[in-house]
């Protein structure tokens, strides 16, 4: 069972890691020290309760506060106690706020530059599709369906970011990177159907597509 939550989760953790490492020994190093303590939390009746990233990036977390403060090190990472109750509702601390942050930044740089527009322009000014069809120069009803797409878009580029599917090379590289559109229902009968072949047979993609799932959970909540 640890097993299973180590391969779901690692990767995530490794991310996290390596924005406070020096190289990706230390980041592994951190990474290693986090699921210890996890697992040493749960053998005593402790760990977390609700959700498990959640739990184990705050640990992690902690473990390079630590290592910071041994290397006489200033590390700007929250210092916060790893056997802590926390819900997943407040398990967004600074440290992770800044993390994820991230991430939906670059989702949204990989966007065309009319999605990013139209979706500024909603979102974030909260106009009306009326209110911007003149400048986008297409019709209200356009304005709308365009912002859909564009959000959807963002949605699936946010999946896509966490996955880093750049770091995996040949067959898997290809798979990886339609995951998130897969996770979403947007790929045809075709698509899914060469996703799932692919799965059946690839337990480094199921891994990662077991990630996307609980990613996608999220998005939805």
């Amino acid at each position: 069972m640890f097993a299973e939550l180590f391969s779901r989760h690692r990767n995530a953790a490794f991310r996290l890691a390596s924005m406070h490492a020096d190289d990706s020994y230390m980041a592994q190093d951190f990474v290693a020290e986090a699921f210890l303590r996890v697992l040493q939390a749960l053998k005593t009746g402790g760990g977390p309760s609700t959700s498990f990233r959640s739990y184990l990036l705050k640990v992690l977390r902690n473990v390079v506060v630590e290592c910071g403060r041994n290397s006489g090190r200033n590390v700007s990472v929250p210092d916060v106690s790893i056997y802590e109750a926390e819900c997943a509702a407040s398990a967004g601390n600074e440290a992770l706020k800044r993390y994820e942050h991230g991430l939906a930044l670059k989702a949204l740089a990989s966007l065309p530059e009319r999605w990013k527009t139209v979706l500024w322009c909603t979102i974030v000014n909260s106009q009306q599709p009326a209110a911007i069809a003149d400048t986008m120069g297409i019709s209200p009803n356009s304005v709308a369906a365009l912002a859909y797409r564009a959000k959807e878009g963002l949605r699936q580029a946010y999946l896509t970011v966490h996955l880093d599917h750049q770091r995996y090379s040949g067959q898997c590289s290809y798979y990886v990177g339609r995951l998130a559109a897969y996770s979403r229902g947007r790929l045809g009968e075709c698509g899914s159907t060469e996703i799932m072949a692919h799965l059946d047979c690839c337990n480094s993609c199921n891994t990662l597509h077991l990630e996307i799932i609980e990613l996608n959970s999220l998005l939805h909540a």
